[in-house]
Formats: structure tokens, C-alpha cells, sequence
């Protein structure tokens, strides 16, 4: 037992922390960038963690590092990192630590099985997991927020969209074109990277997670596996290798 682990994931889009009591979430915290150091301060301080690691693929204050250091036993992922799995990638320097937890997570609940992880956040990435607990790499193109924003940047008529759930598969109007193009060429591209690893891997699991989770898994034609907290998964059984495995 390792007593209670802060999770931090901070991605491009939201500061976040998971709350893992014996490897289950029991609650999920959201930290402003403005005020981070003080949020975490009090988290840490209502919650009194023993552990604590933090995912992140953007700029913070080191003063965070510092502050968890101080009050708990402390990991910073990174690819050097002790982990439950191995990288066998070119140039593991560069690989997304985001991306080294979702298969961390994978692992943990798949072991000794084939995974593919797709997180659909900011970019959508594909991560293959090999049933031998290598990490083989993946794939990463633009999320669909990008897209939006990218039609709009790029062109010089075309109207910033917001993404909308609802929508007109033959669009009747431009909104409702870049709606249909957008959402529709991005759930193609997903259906379409499973059928192609299917072609190369037998018996895979298909791991859905990220903030647009709840779009693609009511709308893919595959057969997922949706998963809303990997990462915390991921990052929690990297703390337990850590504290725990001594081999």
C-alpha cells in the first residue's frame, strides 16, 4: 500500500490532478494557471498525499516541482524514468510523456496483450503497445479543435466553428460543411488507423481517452475500449513500480 497518490497531468488544454486511493480515482482536481502554486499548496495540504508524479507537456514553474518534492515523495515523468514497460523508440528524449503514461495505463489493465491507445485531445495520437511491454510508437495528427482552428487560420472567408455534436452529415450551409468535414474526416481518420493496424497485429485492444472521448466513442464504427482516466491509471502504476518493485 502507498497511500494516497496525486496524479498531475498537465496538458495543453487543462492543469489537471487525479486523487488515487489503492489505484482508484476517488477525485479529479482542476488547477487555473494563474493561481497554480497556491491550488496545489491547499491540495496538498487537504489531501496530504505520500506520492506524487506529474505529467507534463507544457511550461510550469519549477517552484511546483519544488512545493511536491517538499511534501511528498516526488517523480517528474520523464523518459528516463523507472517504468513497468520499455520504450523501444528513436529518440526516446523526444516521445510525449503523455503518451509513455496512456501506455503505462494500457499495460495495467491489459497485460501481456497488444493495446493501441488513442488519445483525442489537442492532437490525436496513436500509441501501439506491444504484448511483450514494448512501446513501439504510434502516430500523431492534429485534434479536432486544431482542425477548426486551422480552416479558419489558413483561409480567408472561412468562419472559426466551434465543435458541436450535432451537425448535418451533408452540410447545408458552411458552418455546417466544416461541422461535417471536420468531425466526419476525423472519425473516418480513427476508424481508419484501427483497420490499418488490424491489418498488421491480430487480437488488439482499442483504448479510446482523452477530452474528446465522449464524441468518438458514441460515433466509431470499431470496437473501443473508453477509457476517461487512463492517464491517472497509467501514472499511478508508474508511482507503485516505482515505490513498490524493488526487482
Amino acid at each position: 500500500m502507498i497511500g494516497t497518490v496525486f496524479c498531475l497531468d498537465f496538458g495543453n488544454s487543462r492543469l489537471k490532478c487525479g486523487v488515487m486511493e489503492n489505484g482508484e480515482l476517488t477525485e479529479e482536481l482542476h488547477f487555473s494557471e494563474a493561481t497554480l502554486l497556491g491550488e496545489v499548496r491547499a491540495a496538498l495540504a487537504q489531501y496530504r498525499p505520500a506520492e506524487a508524479i506529474l505529467s507534463s507537456v507544457v511550461d510550469h514553474p519549477q517552484e511546483l516541482e519544488t512545493l511536491l518534492a517538499q511534501h511528498t515523495h516526488f517523480i517528474r515523468l520523464h523518459h528516463t524514468t523507472r517504468l513497468p514497460i520499455r520504450l523501444v523508440y528513436d529518440k526516446p528524449e523526444t516521445l510525449g510523456v503523455d503518451r509513455i503514461a496512456l501506455a503505462a495505463g494500457a499495460w495495467r489493465l491489459f497485460p501481456g496483450a497488444h493495446s493501441l491507445i488513442i488519445g483525442t485531445g489537442s492532437a490525436i495520437t496513436y500509441n501501439f503497445l506491444h504484448k511483450n511491454g514494448e512501446f513501439l510508437g504510434g502516430g500523431i495528427s492534429p485534434g479536432i479543435d486544431m482542425r477548426f482552428r486551422a480552416l479558419h487560420t489558413f483561409t480567408d472567408k472561412l468562419p472559426l466553428v466551434a465543435p458541436n455534436p450535432r451537425y448535418s452529415f451533408v452540410g447545408y450551409n458552411t458552418r455546417q460543411s466544416i461541422l461535417s468535414g471536420v468531425q466526419e474526416g476525423a472519425l473516418a481518420e480513427v476508424d481508419g488507423m484501427i483497420a490499418s493496424y488490424a491489418a498488421r497485429y491480430r487480437n488488439f485492444n482499442v483504448l479510446l481517452t482523452g477530452g474528446n472521448l465522449d464524441f468518438f466513442a458514441s460515433r466509431l464504427k470499431s470496437k473501443i475500449f473508453a477509457s476517461p482516466y487512463l492517464m491517472y491509471k497509467g501514472l499511478n502504476s508508474i508511482v507503485e513500480f516505482n515505490v513498490l518493485d524493488k526487482s
